[in-house]
């Protein structure tokens, strides 16, 4: 067979775009046979067109499940591809050189340690004035402000088996707030003084004067983080998450007061008398309380291998803020132009819980700068509070609704074990505030708007 001839001459003398357009013609004219497709995906490994290299192995391997070629060009393929799961149910095929030449030494492995710092600023588009919170008829209103974010997380991943991988993190956040409040102070002043030549009269009246007062308190959140991925083929792995989140904060509560002021008057008529008097009169009171919750996220997620890239279907529960949600996600990683130099994710998610039926919508777009140095750049919009992504890494728990967020992140290899990221995120949304009107004291809710900046570096070392 002529055809074949030239694509092993092609081989042979590794003109590896050669091998793929020949190889591409036969596949169009009905050829399919293990040499072609073992010559083809070993040429797209070359080439780093690594989603071709594991179609082609693949189709090769299901004529010959057992190749070692095939199966130590798939490995690593997966490899290439960040498929460690998948390239595990490879692993147990492998020739014991195949092994040596990937490293490959034990089954329990300390893959990698990584540390992030970051800090979050808040910009509040609104200043919370009296008129702001108090409501149309300016009686009263109260509002929790974010001033400033710290964190840092910690996690290690590891090799289990092949196939079987872990990740166990924790995080430590704390967040500077303010609880704000406007509202009358009401007291008792003398308004008018009448002379006369028997003596003088006092008049009285309630007198109210408008105030915003605010409180500073510490907000101190602890988690722990940690999945278990398992690949259950080469093309299906499942990904099994808990998120565990305790809240330890001070908050700030009002309360009305009832009670009197009172004074004397003295006044003649016929002879003098001394009169106290008193009124009925409310005020506001405020008492500092400290709460304590535990909030959690449980996740199931499933990555399938496709001929387009790989598809993600999860679902999660979590109890957040004393409301339970439940959360579908679905995902398409997709490599326009066959390569890791650029390819894009995108993923829709829904949630319920509460009354909500809310949508979000995630996109992603990897770029490779250089050879070891990426950007990502990130989007998503809706309402991200209650949610959670990456795995239920990040879980959206403040009562803060971000619209919109933006990422960008810069991934720079410095050696074989190092790197480095730098991340910079930017949010912008609302928040809730309460106020009241008279006579009936009912409550009201509102929301002010705001946008926040994050930046995050990290520290990754790769064993």
């Amino acid at each position: 067979m002529r055809q074949d001839s030239l694509l092993y001459d092609s081989f042979v003398q590794n003109d590896w775009e050669l091998v793929i357009a020949q190889g591409n013609q036969m596949i169009d004219q009905g050829f399919d046979y293990y040499y072609l497709h073992i010559r083809m995906g070993i040429a797209a490994y070359n080439t780093a067109r690594y989603l071709l290299a594991r179609n082609h192995l693949q189709k090769a391997l299901s004529f010959y499940d057992k190749d070692p070629v095939a199966n130590s060009y798939l490995f690593g393929t997966y490899l290439m591809l960040n498929q460690k799961n998948e390239a595990g149910i490879v692993r147990t095929n492998l020739t014991e050189s195949a092994k040596l030449y990937w490293e490959i030494t034990n089954r329990f492995k300390v893959e990698s340690i990584h540390m992030d710092v970051g800090l979050q600023s808040f910009n509040h588009q609104h200043p919370l004035d009296f008129a702001t919170l108090s409501g149309s008829k300016k009686y009263y209103g109260q509002s929790r402000e974010y001033n400033e974010q710290t964190f840092w997380d910690a996690g290690i991943s590891i090799s289990l088996s092949p196939g079987l991988s872990a990740y166990v993190g924790f995080q430590q956040i704390q967040i500077r707030a303010d609880d704000i409040f406007a509202y009358h102070q009401y007291e008792l002043t003398r308004d008018l003084a009448a002379y006369a030549d028997w003596g003088v009269s006092y008049y009285y009246k309630i007198d109210s004067s408008q105030q915003v007062q605010r409180f500073a308190h510490q907000i101190s959140q602890q988690s722990f983080y940690g999945n278990l991925t398992l690949g259950i083929t080469r093309n299906i792995s499942l990904t099994t998450a808990l998120h565990y989140i305790n809240w330890d904060q001070t908050q700030t509560q009002a309360a009305v007061e009832q009670g009197f002021a009172s004074d004397t008057a003295y006044f003649f008529y016929d002879g003098s008398e001394t009169v106290y008097f008193e009124v009925p009169l409310s005020k506001i009171v405020f008492e500092n309380v400290r709460i304590k919750s535990n909030e959690w996220v449980i996740y199931l997620g499933s990555r399938i291998q496709s001929t387009v890239g790989e598809t993600t279907v999860a679902a999660s529960v979590a109890k957040i803020d004393g409301t339970k949600y439940l959360q579908l996600d679905a995902g398409q990683k997709y490599y326009p132009f066959g390569n890791l130099n650029f390819y894009g994710n995108t993923s829709l998610s829904y949630l319920n819980g509460k009354s909500r039926n809310d949508w979000l919508f995630s996109q992603n777009i990897y770029v490779r700068l250089f050879k070891q140095n990426w950007f990502e750049a990130s989007w998503s919009h809706g309402n991200h509070c209650g949610f959670n992504s990456a795995s239920a890494y990040l879980v959206y728990n403040t009562p803060y609704q971000p619209q919109n967020r933006l990422n960008a992140v810069l991934h720079a290899s410095i050696s074989k074990n190092l790197k480095l990221r730098l991340s910079y995120s930017r949010l912008d949304g609302r928040h809730k505030y309460t106020s009241t009107d008279l006579p009936d004291g009912s409550f009201s809710e509102d929301f002010l708007t705001y946008k926040s900046n994050l930046i995050t570096g990290g520290i990754q070392w790769n064993f």
